[in-house]
Parts: structure tokens; sequence; C-alpha cells
């Protein structure tokens, strides 16, 4: 079930990319809207980001078009099938419910930095890739913990909004 479910999951990549890019072009400030617009055209053509280039656009997500309360209405409906949440609600359920889940996986990151990864068993450490889009089914325990390294990294570096 879990390769059925990744590639539904991998069906609406394309959408929020295509979303995301769309809304970085209306970016106010010139330098964050050039890096995001390259960081999606790097993703789109299979490149996998680095997390320097990932926190280098982070500002571009708070108070702007990019924060989940104010997404357009088709990037919050990609964005909630990418994380199995119901695309199917108005658009002011669909951002409070993408908020709400967005916040749950941020407090079990920072619960996981205070466990340690090295305390998961390899069933929670796929558990746990897989909450956060990586389908591990592929990938041995090694990499499933390199890449939940990498974004623990990520998400105890951003803030709330």
């Amino acid at each position: 079930f879990l390769g059925t479910y990744d590639s539904l999951r991998r069906r609406s990549y394309p959408a929020v990319l295509r979303s995301l890019a769309l809304a970085a072009r209306s970016l106010p400030e010139p330098q964050p809207r050039e890096l995001l617009q390259q960081l999606c055209a790097q993703v789109q053509g299979g490149a996998r980001p680095q997390l320097a280039q990932l926190l280098a656009v982070r500002s571009s997500f708070s108070g702007s078009l990019l924060a989940l309360n104010r997404l357009q209405v088709d990037h919050a409906r990609a964005l909630s099938r990418v994380l199995f949440l119901t695309p199917h609600l108005p658009a002011f359920f669909l951002r409070r419910r993408l908020r709400s889940h967005v916040l749950e996986i941020r407090h079990l990151d920072r619960a996981l930095l205070g466990l340690g990864l090295g305390q998961l068993s390899e069933e929670e450490l796929r558990a746990a890739c897989y909450l956060r889009g990586l389908n591990s089914t592929e990938l041995g325990q090694a990499e499933c913990r390199a890449w939940l390294e990498q974004w623990l990294g990520l998400s105890c570096e951003l803030q709330g909004t």
C-alpha cells in the first residue's frame, strides 16, 4: 500500500511546484524571487536541493503570498493531496487544516530532535520519513536516517509562521 500511496503523492508534486513557481513570480523583492524560481526550476529538472539553498529562501514564506494562510486555493489543494488531507474543502478550511498539519509535524520534529534519531526503531524511522513525504521502502536504514537528519536540520531552523 505504501507504494500506491506514494504514487498518489508523487502525482501532486508537479502541481505544487507549478503553484510555487507561479507564486514566486509575485514576490516583491528580486533576490528571493530569483532564488526561489531557480530552486523550482532545479527541482522540476530532477535535482535535489541542498539544505543551504532551502534555508536561503525561507524568508519568502513568512508574511508573503507563500505564507500558509495566504496560499492560492489550487496551491493549497495540491499541498493537501501531498499530505493526504481532504482537498475538497473551502479555501479557509484548507489553509487552516494545512497549517494545523504542518504545526503537528513541526512539534513531532522538535520531539524527535530532543529524543535523538538513534532511539528510533527501523519501523519508526521509516514511518517518520513517510509522514514527511519520503518513500522509504526503497532506502536503507542509514539513508532514511541521513534524510531525516537533514529534514530536522531544516525544520528546526524554520519559524512557526
